[in-house]
Order: structure tokens, then C-alpha cells, then sequence
């Protein structure tokens, strides 16, 4: 399988007789035609996609594992009193995503969080009386009373293969590095022995191993940066006198053009930027207004995983549904569509009781340059009724993040001979080894990571 050609051909439709097996649920069967067309003389793109499909297939049932008893019963576990045709109801208005397996509907292993984070469950859930959150407001209010907020973040990461799927061999790891970004500097390796570590400005920054293995052994890193935001309230102040972040590049093509895959200016895309930012003549203006229909429009939930999409940005505009990545994506593309430089970030969100995978992006604004925009974020605190913190996350972050990526579907070096557990972001590690395709079941591959320290600078 040619792995860069492969992710590349998920905007290619599929083969309709293949499709239609899919979707119904025959997923052998579709297998069983994709062989058999992979034993004849095909263009080389149609293969690739085949090939590609192939495995999003295999894939695919693993993350569906309950039928509708189990499925009512998981929501009721968790929140008492649903009754099933609330179930129903919701399943009905696009809020609970499911498959066919065999005839028999099966569904996502996260629909029920889904349901209580994307707000769909109020009449059942206890409302919050206090949206404070004792972790982002106080860095929040620093920022907007100082102009600037700075933190120190030591971090521990881990990446190790699940213990039932280890066979001794040559492995390849790869743990996400703190990248120098427009936020982001003084990065030191505090421990850990990798036998390189990308450059600084790499697109997706890792440290890596090659190593043979006798007995499973985990990769780990503890390094610490300094993450550093400097406010901007762009709706509401004039321009400053220079760029907030002097540093940063000049917008280039790259940052208006489609790219990849996903990163596609789609007949659907075109009329939703046009009609979003009808009026607008400036890119801040265009940018708000596009924040503004994500954050408000567009309900977070939780996603298969991205390799089974077809086409992120607009998946997540046509569904109105998606996780921070299918938000940024979305932000985006309709971003690029509207003239409007933006371009992607991802790594690690930073809390005390979690560390765990988050995207966001950067926005160009003539006189005050680049800025960030968190959209799920921003769409969270809009859903609390929390306006400060809505409006701050259209220009900036809080500190509390380790970026490693900047650009979507980017390579990681040494480059895999295999396909990546997630082939177009790098934020859990990944691993392989040496001739062999990892079991799919090790999502997350084991992989950890905690706050050692987050202190003031």
C-alpha cells in the first residue's frame, strides 16, 4: 500500500456497488469486492482508494460496539431516567451516530457523552449553577487585566504498544515535541532518550525511537516549555501599532489554498463562506463572522475517528456536528474560502486532571496579524453562557497547551511504512513494527501523558 497515496484518495468517491455494501451494512462483502477488484489491472489512484477503504472497513465496526439494549442502557447508566424514546428522539435528529453490522444497527462508543456534553440532555441533566472554572478563568482575567499570560509547563508523555498485541521485533515510536510556535518557546528535554527529535519549526515535531524490543517497553518523554499569550480583543480595540506576534511569517499561499484530502473548497463550502460573510470587506470582520456560525451553529460531539470521513470541513457544515478537530477544520476552510489566511495547530490541551489531544487554529488580521481561534472552546463557553470567554477565544489561547503540530495531515519523520493510527495528526504517539500492521485495537496505543508542573512566569 502506497501510505501517502492512500490518505490522499479519500476524496475520491467509491466504486457505488462497494458504497452501497457499506452502508448497509455488509461489510464483508464489501471487503470481498474490494479484492476482487484489487486482483484486476486499475488506474493507480482507484487502487490506492480500494487499498485505503480496505482498511477503513476493517476498522470501522470497532468503534460500534452496542446494540440498541446496550446502547439505552449505557445512557441510562449514565444519566438516569432517559427514557427510550427520548433515545429514539435523538437518534432521529441526528444526535446519536450509529452504523449497520450484519443487518443489526450498532452503535458509537461515545454517543452517550456526546449527548450530555453537546448540552441535548438538559431536561435530564442537572444544570451547572456556576459556569466558573477555577483553571482557564483566573489565566483568562490575567490576560485581559495585564495584557499577557505566561506560564511554565512541564509535561510527561508515554507511548507503548498494548501488552496482549506485543511481539518482539525492530519498533518504530513517535511522541509529539513541543514545536517553536508564535506562543510557544525555551523548550528543553528534561528526560527520556530518543534517537532524534525533529527540528523546531518541523510541521508535526516529534521525538522518535528505533529500537529492537525482546519484552514491551514504554517511550517516554518529561520535557517543559513556556507558553506564552498576548491578549487581543480585536472586535472591541483598535490595531496595535505591531503585530502581537512580530515573529510569526507573512502569510503565504499556503495559508488560502486547499491542501490534502480534507482541506477541499467544495461547491457547498463556497456558498455557506459567501453567505456567512455576506458584507464583510475585511479579513477581521470575515474571520468573526465565520467564528461566530461555528461556535453557535455547530454542536460539539464526539467522532469516529477521522480516518473514516470523507471530507472533514464539510462533514462537519453539512451535519452541523463535530469534535474540536472537524470545528478548526471547518474554521479553516471557510477561512481560506473568504480570503482570509488561517492555518492549523494542534498538540495537547494542559489541565491539572487531564492532558489529552486538542486543535485549534491561527487566523491573519491586517495590523494585528496572526491570532488564535479555539473553536470548540469558544463553542463551549457560548453553550454555558459565558460570553468573556466566548468572545476571548476568537483571538487568542489560554496558556495552558503544548502545540507540536501546524499543519493538517502533515508527515511525521521518520516516516512510517505503515499506515498511522491516525494518519493527519500526531497529538497520542504512534508505533510500529518492523513488516507488520499494529491490531487496530491498541487506539491510543497505551499512550499517556501528564502535568508534571504548570507554573507563573
Amino acid at each position: 500500500m502506497n501510505i501517502e497515496m492512500c490518505v490522499n484518495t479519500l476524496d475520491m468517491p467509491l466504486p457505488e456497488d462497494i458504497l452501497k455494501r457499506k452502508w448497509a451494512g455488509d461489510l464483508d462483502g464489501a471487503i470481498r469486492a474490494i479484492d476482487m477488484r484489487l486482483k484486476g489491472d486499475l488506474p493507480q489512484l482507484l487502487r490506492a482508494r480500494l487499498e485505503c477503504e480496505r482498511e477503513r472497513i476493517r476498522r470501522l465496526p470497532t468503534q460500534y460496539p452496542w446494540n440498541r439494549a446496550q446502547a439505552i442502557a449505557k445512557l441510562q447508566e449514565l444519566v438516569p431516567g432517559v427514557p427510550e424514546e427520548k433515545f429514539d428522539e435523538l437518534e432521529l435528529a441526528g444526535f446519536v451516530d450509529f452504523i449497520y453490522v450484519n443487518g443489526e444497527k450498532r452503535y458509537f462508543v461515545r454517543f452517550h457523552r456526546s449527548l450530555v456534553k453537546s448540552g441535548a440532555l438538559r431536561d435530564y441533566v442537572k444544570p451547572q449553577s456556576n459556569y466558573a472554572n477555577d483553571w482557564l478563568d483566573p489565566m483568562i482575567a490575567e490576560a485581559r487585566e495585564t495584557g499577557e499570560v505566561a506560564r511554565r509547563i512541564t509535561l510527561e508523555t508515554g507511548v507503548c504498544v498494548d501488552d496482549e498485541d506485543f511481539v518482539p521485533g525492530k519498533y518504530l515510536a513517535h511522541l509529539p515535541f513541543p514545536a517553536e510556535t508564535a506562543q510557544q518557546s525555551d523548550i528543553v528535554l528534561l528526560e527520556g532518550d530518543p534517537d532524534g527529535i525533529n527540528p523546531p519549526d518541523a510541521p508535526a515535531r516529534c521525538a522518535w525511537w528505533e529500537r529492537e524490543l525482546e519484552e514491551n517497553h514504554e517511550f517516554t518523554l518529561r520535557y517543559s516549555y513556556t507558553s506564552r499569550i498576548r491578549y487581543a480583543d480585536p472586535m472591541n480595540s483598535p490595531a496595535p501599532a505591531s503585530p502581537l506576534y512580530p515573529c510569526e511569517p507573512a502569510p503565504c499561499a499556503e495559508d488560502l489554498c486547499e491542501s490534502g484530502a480534507y482541506i477541499r473548497f467544495t461547491p457547498y463550502l463556497r456558498a455557506l463562506a459567501q453567505e456567512i460573510t455576506a458584507g464583510e470587506t475585511t479579513l477581521l470582520g470575515k474571520a468573526h463572522k465565520i467564528y461566530q456560525f461555528v461556535t453557535t451553529k455547530i454542536t460539539y460531539t464526539f467522532m469516529r475517528d477521522y480516518f473514516q470521513f470523507d471530507n472533514h470541513g464539510e462533514y462537519c457544515a453539512v451535519n452541523l456536528k463535530g469534535d474540536c478537530g472537524l470545528q478548526t477544520l471547518t474554521f479553516i476552510v471557510l477561512c481560506r474560502i473568504a480570503g482570509v489566511p488561517a492555518r492549523w495547530q494542534s498538540g495537547l490541551t494542559v489541565e491539572p486532571d487531564y492532558v489529552g489531544g486538542h486543535d485549534w487554529a491561527q487566523f491573519y488580521a491586517d495590523g494585528w496579524g496572526w491570532l488564535f481561534a479555539d473553536l470548540s472552546y469558544g463553542g463551549s463557553a457560548y453553550r454555558a453562557g459565558n460570553e468573556t470567554r466566548h468572545a476571548f477565544y476568537f483571538g487568542n489561547l489560554d496558556p495552558a497547551r503544548m502545540a507540536a503540530n501546524r499543519r493538517y495531515q502533515a508527515e511525521i519523520e521518520p516516516k512510517k511504512q505503515q499506515l498511522r493510527v491516525d494518519p493527519f495528526d500526531n497529538q497520542g504517539g504512534e508505533m510500529e513494527r518492523e513488516g507488520a500492521q499494529l491490531p487496530y485495537t491498541m487506539r491510543q496505543l497505551g499512550g499517556r501523558s501528564s502535568m508534571i508542573a504548570c507554573e507563573r512566569v
